[in-house]
């Protein structure tokens, strides 16, 4: 499995579609053993946080097995085994061979492939894999971290075209995106039910003092979020609070800064995973303030999952990936429906619609989700 993000990641609390695919497959007795790659550098400023991060430091639930200048092997149980390199930037062939190696070395018999990183896509014709499988997790084309990588993205997404034996989509655009294939799947993502119901005794200071009712939005404050819609959300509502949990990317520094003289706006910073659900429960409603764009149409917010777990009525901006989701969540037209949506919901919320929002998300757990995953692998392996 090609990652898209590093182990330590998220042994820190980091929580993505990725995580919880390799989470469920793991619990899954029709899987042997798993490598997992750690996310593949792609800059020299990337090889070099990855040699500190993945190869200099250890995990702290592993065991080394393996040590190299440039590569690492972990243990982490008898089913998985973590392959950290820093190969790829300069060598990503070499990259390549050293992954065939590590797992002839483990023993692997027939081997699957699953990537979720499209840029190693190109070099996978050498592991002599059955099955070939692409999980799309947004269109990484119209991410603004990756617009450097264009040239090499297309080329990627190509070879996924005309090579993957399945592909995996979070949304129905990107099952247009690959052409319709009729190897292409759109598996929305999920919500793992039992950690966002579970009870909470206390609640950290940081969320406990904020004044209720409290409009809150969890993840990234990233280039997607529109902050001019906070604002707006903010100044229409000034007995409520807009809670903002989650790291603001530098390039949203000054929009941020510029809503330090609203006195309802509260931005909490970074929460791990462990602690997410803690901060959902006391959210009086969550919203998802996505701009208008290419890339928000190509992804579906696992935190829509996270919300209606948690029996929270749901706000979202137009093209934010709800298809799958209709009649749960509201999506607004303008900044003033969205506030109109926001003022309805909550006037009309009770006990029963939050009971309704946790029966009806159950279909949506992880282990259902990844279960399909394995019926179309058994499929095409039989």
């Amino acid at each position: 499995m090609f990652n898209m993000s590093g182990y330590s990641e998220w042994e820190e609390g980091v929580s993505n579609r990725n995580y919880h695919v390799l989470q469920q497959l793991l619990h899954n007795e029709q899987v042997g053993k798993i490598l997992a790659v750690d996310y593949l550098p792609l800059s020299f400023k990337r090889t070099l946080r990855n040699y500190k991060e993945n190869i200099t430091l250890n995990l702290k639930n592993g065991q080394v097995v393996k040590r190299k200048l440039t590569n690492k092997v972990t243990k982490i149980s008898d089913k998985l085994y973590i392959y950290s390199d820093v190969n790829f930037f300069l060598k990503p062939k070499t990259t390549l061979n050293n992954v065939k190696k590590v797992a002839l070395d483990l023993n692997f018999g027939d081997v699957v492939v699953w990537s979720f990183f499209p840029f190693v896509m190109p070099y996978l014709n050498t592991l002599g894999q059955k099955l070939t499988i692409f999980e799309a997790v947004d269109n990484w084309l119209n991410h603004s971290s990756y617009q450097k990588h264009k040239t090499r993205l297309t080329e990627a997404y190509d070879i996924v075209k005309n090579q993957a034996d399945l592909i995996f989509t979070v949304s129905q655009n990107l099952v247009h995106f690959f052409d319709d294939q009729p190897n292409v799947y759109w598996i929305p993502n999920g919500v793992d039910l039992k950690h966002y119901t579970q009870k909470f005794a206390l609640f950290n200071r940081d969320i406990a003092d904020v004044p209720k009712p409290i409009i809150g939005y969890i993840g990234v404050i990233q280039d997607r979020v529109d902050l001019d819609l906070i604002r707006y959300l903010a100044q229409a509502n000034p007995k409520k609070s807009i809670v903002l949990v989650g790291p603001v990317w530098s390039a949203q520094d000054e929009t941020r800064k510029s809503l330090d003289n609203l006195d309802n706006v509260y931005f909490l910073g970074y929460k791990s995973y462990k602690e997410a659900p803690m901060y959902i429960q006391q959210f009086d409603i969550g919203i998802i303030p996505h701009r208008a764009a290419e890339f928000s149409a190509s992804t579906n917010p696992m935190k829509m999952y996270e919300y209606l777990a948690c029996g929270k009525p749901v706000v979202a901006t137009e093209n934010s990936g709800t298809d799958n989701l209709e009649g749960m969540v509201a999506v607004a037209s303008s900044p003033e429906d969205f506030d109109k949506k926001i003022n309805d919901l909550l006037d009309s919320d009770d006990q029963d619609k939050q009971e309704q929002r946790k029966e009806f998300v159950k279909k949506h757990s992880w282990m259902n989700t990844v279960n399909k995953m394995i019926d179309l692998i058994n499929k095409k392996l039989t």
